[in-house]
């Protein structure tokens, strides 16, 4: 299995997982008739992959009844706490900036063209993802989900109440602890 490397503030919380060998093998029989369920092997392996990871940071320690998953490309992760979370990965593709306006408010347009960092729409999509999922998905649209630009570091951004990484070919944001 090849981990994905974190920043320190996220390892108790959140794992990014990728080419697991065997995965079926990490599941009991019930897991796999979930998994199964899905009719498309790319879903399933999704599935299995942010499954995985969720099984690793438990088998680490990592407690917590609040749990958050994500999937993209060959990337699976998970992040557990006890009170909500929200994760979110992105592999690394071009998104046209003219379809900023379809997820990101005004002043939100206006912060990310101030950023320099490469992939930055990703930044943005993922963090709003993350705090989506935090909200139990309880905000109809991404782009009624407010993001507020607090500043960015040599390879991610920080908002208000998440942060983004760049990690090889991935973009990941990671909802921060509220108390």
């Amino acid at each position: 299995m090849k981990i994905v490397q974190l920043p320190e503030s996220w390892r108790a919380r959140a794992l990014i997982v990728s080419e697991v060998d065997d995965p079926e093998s990490w599941f009991e029989e019930g897991e796999l008739a979930e998994m199964r369920s899905f009719a498309r092997p790319k879903r399933q392996k999704e599935w299995m992959l942010s499954r995985i990871a969720e099984k690793e940071l438990r088998r680490r320690g990592t407690r917590g009844s609040c749990v958050s998953f994500s999937h993209s490309g060959g990337f699976g992760a998970a992040a557990i706490d006890d009170q909500p979370v929200g994760i979110d990965v992105e592999s690394l593709r071009e998104i046209s900036e003219g379809a900023a306006h379809l997820f990101l408010q005004e002043g939100e347009i206006e912060s990310m063209r101030q950023c320099t960092i490469r992939h930055r729409m990703l930044h943005f999509w993922s963090a709003k993802e993350a705090l989506w999922k935090q909200r139990g998905g309880s905000v109809p649209t991404l782009k009624k989900v407010p993001l507020l630009f607090e500043g960015h570091s040599e390879n991610g951004l920080r908002f208000q109440g998440v942060e983004t990484i760049a990690s090889g070919d991935l973009i990941a944001a990671l909802t921060l602890p509220t108390s």
